[in-house]
């Protein structure tokens, strides 16, 4: 015979997730979903369900749909299967909760115009089309403390040169740093060549992107002369920049 104590926690453990399956969404996101962050048009239950959307700050994300995976509900550590989508950019990948203050993100792949991003991070009306591949993201209260990952830009039109195509561009953050988490800047194609190129990340989502930059000899005279106002060339041809900024 099955000991009464064995029967009792199994029964309470099957209530559990009975409870968990049908815990309506609209309560659980009082209980979820981290400060800073509004859901409107919530349904389904916290195991299975969506928002009409979903913001973040200042940061429209769109329409959000999640699905949980069952039992990282009895370690503690609740994780969701997120796929967010806008008529301008999609974001898909898993999220678990990390103790009372922290969230981990992870297989994270997104698509968006820089235009969608915009509100997020200050890229000085910078327009073009991004793809990223974040391998590993977690905060702990609200900072940095792991981040690995690769970033695609193509289709690069600052302000004031509307005509001219920059290229593409990819970032690659390693992974196995405690931070700052710092990483690669290559030209993938494009009239620019770069030199010693790098991005560096701090805990708080302060980033600094430098290195040196040269135009290839048929590049457009507008990308010649844009870059004169970068300063002086070094013996190579090569001319310093520097951008600053914050997610």
């Amino acid at each position: 015979m099955r000991s009464p104590v064995r029967l009792a926690a199994l029964g309470a453990l099957l209530l559990l997730l009975f409870l968990i399956a049908l815990w309506p969404a609209r309560v659980a996101v009082g209980w979820l979903v981290p400060d800073g962050a509004t859901l409107s048009g919530v349904s389904g239950t916290v195991w299975d369900g969506e928002a009409a959307r979903v913001r973040i700050g200042v940061m429209d994300v769109g329409r959000l749909r999640w699905e949980a995976r069952p039992l990282s509900f009895l370690t503690l550590r609740p994780t969701w299967q997120l796929e967010a989508s806008r008529p301008d950019g999609f974001a898909r990948g898993t999220v678990t909760i990390m103790g009372a203050s922290g969230i981990r993100v992870s297989g994270l792949d997104l698509g968006a115009t820089l235009d969608a991003l915009g509100t997020w991070i200050d890229l000085a009306g910078t327009r073009g089309n991004l793809s990223a591949r974040v391998d590993e993201l977690s905060l702990e209260s609200g900072r940095i403390a792991t981040l690995s990952g690769t970033v695609n830009l193509d289709s690069i039109q600052p302000l004031g040169l509307r005509d001219v195509d920059l290229g593409a561009f990819q970032i690659i953050v390693p992974p196995d740093q405690t931070g700052p988490f710092s990483g690669s800047v290559a030209a993938v194609s494009g009239p620019l060549v770069l030199q010693n190129a790098r991005v560096d990340v701090q805990p708080d989502g302060r980033f600094l992107v430098e290195g040196l930059v040269a135009a290839k000899p048929d590049a457009p005279d507008m990308i010649v002369q844009g870059l004169q106002f970068l300063g002086q060339t070094d013996a190579n041809g090569f001319r310093p920049f520097r951008q600053e900024g914050a997610l």
